[in-house]
């Protein structure tokens, strides 16, 4: 199997990125049967550096006083939740067993952990779920556990697996949504302090066999018999910015930021997710070493998958606006007293019911007050007769609103092709890789969606791009284009830079080129484009809180047909700095320079920046001792990780 140069890549990057101690595995030996068992213990914390800051969260909350000025409070649980200090102080261990015999082998992959901060789910803002409790409070799990033969078909050497495994194809290091699509990312787990590489995908039941047709020409395939969506941060969790989608989340609220998450109005529940079957999942590749180009490999890929990432939809209100209250738009009809209370008590079912239900409405007491002395008495708390029908109307809107639901989907059957190469030139390991999808799901802006699953209720939501529904109906959250994707990736292993023993210098850029629409026809949805693409939306909604956002998104804050951006690494090693230790420092950085790729993929966001300061400590290789500060910065109020700067530090021992 020619992956030579795919595996000095890979080993490359593991260098750089983690510490890995040479192994002290404990060595099995049962006669015929051989292998080794190893284990990694450690203990890491991670300290947050900011509080939050005001532009990233809801105009209806607050941090010690002070109010929030995004125009929504569906992305700020986990911003809320933690304030500066300590953020997270887990334990965890982790053990691969390998046994072989013969032509054949075992692996097994699992590990388990507590986080101490975050074990019994309270938080400032938003208990943490069951399911967020799962991922980064405590458990443990099963990861790899598959068997595998290596046989000889003629003359042609074989290997076969079966069970839950990773396989990587594709040539992209940093950037997702390129080639490497077969297993789900973890990115939740990828977050967590000392985090390692081999825990950035998640293992999948599959089936996966390679064969060399020559000593030039290999063919992969697999077919998965499982399905398994992204792990993304569950709501409320430190890095979260989104408080609906992942599993945990359960409702979103309307209302661009004006009404506070803990209301009993306004929120529209999650209806129950929509996930594809496990059948029609496969893919073929082929893989050909090119001795006279420089020992250049190429490879060719094929596969047909569902989506891993989640898109939004919903279903309209099954109950429409209490038909009593729907004068209340015009307002004029009820400004005489006797119309307005024949109206009012109408609306709630009786005259006997007006102050109980004003109560309700306004917070005030007005039980025994005479209905001829109602409108005198609402004046402190509403200019008009007309503000009081207003406010009732907006209250029965949103009871009706709430008979609807969101959804959250997973399409099937994405069609991929890609094709990569890596080769070295001059001592820099060169590789990259281009990829197609000719129906990949992407969102529709959320506000878009919103006004569309509104319009059952009222004429001023048929105001949207995606046309007017009838009640109790489906509404499709995205729509399947074409995107291109390519990555290329530069790899530099030197000496004597600085005085290091060695110096690992990567160097890896990105695009995605998706076949959308203008936003002038269809926006798509970006991080943080809470109001909608339109003035008149915050109008029709009716609100007018202030917050730091305008009334509506620039055409530039949505997903654009094309974007990039880079990543940029380098480590150096000195080895026996001192007693014993190997010391090495790395710096990392990575800038989306231009455009916004359409969610769900979300690979770049104008103008976002993350920059990682880090040293690595290594003794008797069996200890290590990792440091890390990271710092999120650029793109405003778009880059809802701005205000959580973070270091975190982890021990590990090795055995």
């Amino acid at each position: 199997m020619h992956r030579r140069l795919r595996l000095q890549a890979i080993a490359a990057l593991t260098a750089v990125l983690c510490v890995v101690p040479a192994s002290r595995a404990i060595v099995l030996d049962f006669g015929e049967v051989k292998g080794h068992f190893d284990t990694t213990l450690s203990v890491g914390g991670l300290v947050r550096l900011n509080a939050p800051s005001p532009e990233l969260y809801g105009i209806s909350n607050s941090v010690n006083g002070v109010a929030g000025k995004q125009r929504s409070v569906n992305a700020d649980d986990g911003d809320l939740n933690y304030g500066t200090g300590l953020a997270s102080f887990l334990v965890k261990a982790s053990h691969d067993l390998e046994l072989n015999y013969k032509n054949s082998g075992l692996f097994v992959r699992g590990f388990y952990f507590n986080d101490f901060v975050n074990t019994n789910g309270q938080r400032k803002k938003a208990a943490l779920s069951d399911e967020a409790l799962r991922i980064v409070g405590e458990g443990g799990e099963l990861l790899d556990a598959y068997v595998y033969f290596k046989p000889t078909l003629g003359d042609m050497p074989a290997r076969f697996a079966i069970g839950k495994q990773v396989l990587s194809w594709g040539e992209s290091t940093f950037i997702p949504n390129g080639i490497n699509s077969v297993n789900p990312i973890d990115v939740a787990k990828l977050r967590t302090p000392g985090s390692e590489l081999k825990e950035a995908l998640r293992p999948l039941n599959m089936i996966s066999a390679s064969l060399s047709l020559t000593d030039k020409l290999t063919m992969d395939a697999f077919y998965l018999l499982d399905w398994e969506r992204t792990r993304v941060d569950p709501p409320g969790t430190y890095f979260s910015t989104n408080d609906f989608v992942a599993k945990g989340g359960s409702k979103v609220y309307l209302g661009f930021g004006a009404i506070n998450d803990g209301s009993s109005l306004g929120a529209i529940l999650r209806g129950t997710d929509n996930e594809p079957g496990t059948s029609g999942q496969w893919g073929l590749a082929f893989r050909y070493l090119a001795e006279k180009l420089n020992n250049t490999e190429f490879g060719f890929y094929y596969m047909n998958y569902h989506s891993r990432l989640p898109v939004i939809s919903a279903r309209t209100p099954t109950v429409p606006v209490n038909g009593a209250l729907a004068a209340s738009d015009s307002a004029v009809a009820l400004q005489a007293n006797a119309a307005f209370m024949t109206s009012l008590a109408t609306a709630v079912g009786g005259a006997a019911n007006v102050p109980s239900a004003l109560t309700t409405l306004i917070g005030a007491t007005l039980t025994g007050v005479p209905a001829s002395a109602l409108p005198a008495t609402l004046q402190p708390f509403y200019a008009t007769v007309a503000g009081v029908t207003g406010q009732l109307a907006q209250r029965e809107l949103l009871k009706s609103a709430a008979t609807g639901n969101y959804l959250i989907e997973f399409p099937e059957d994405i069609h991929l092709w890609g094709a990569s190469f890596n080769t070295n030139i001059g001592g820099i390991a060169l590789q990259g890789e281009l990829s197609y999808r000719n129906n990949q799901p992407l969102q529709v802006d959320d506000v878009e969606l919103l006004f569309a699953a509104l319009s059952p209720l009222s004429s001023r939501f048929s105001y949207n791009q995606l046309g007017t529904f009838g009640l109790n109906t489906y509404v499709p959250g995205y729509r399947r284009h074409k995107v291109w994707t390519g990555q290329m990736t530069a790899t530099k292993v030197a000496r004597g830079i600085f005085g290091a023993d060695q110096t690992t210098l990567i160097a890896e850029v990105g695009y995605v080129n998706a076949d959308i629409p203008n936003p002038g026809t269809l926006r798509y949805d970006g991080p943080a484009t809470f109001v909608g693409g339109d003035v008149n939306y915050m109008t029709l909604s009716g609100s007018n809180a202030s917050g730091v956002q305008p009334l509506s998104e620039p055409s530039s804050a949505f997903g654009t047909k094309f974007s990039w951006g880079y990543q940029l690494v380098g480590k150096l090693d000195y080895n026996n700095a001192f007693a014993g230790v190997n010391v090495s420092p790395l710096v990392l950085f990575a800038h989306d320079v231009t455009g916004n790729t359409p969610l769900p993929l979300g690979n770049f966001r104008e103008g976002r920046k993350t920059a990682t300061l880090g040293a690595d400590f290594t003794f008797q290789n069996a200890w290590s001792l990792e440091v890390r500060y990271v710092n999120f910065f650029g793109a405003g109020r778009y880059n809802l990780l701005g205000d959580r700067d973070y270091v975190s530090a982890t021990l590990k021992y090795s055995f």
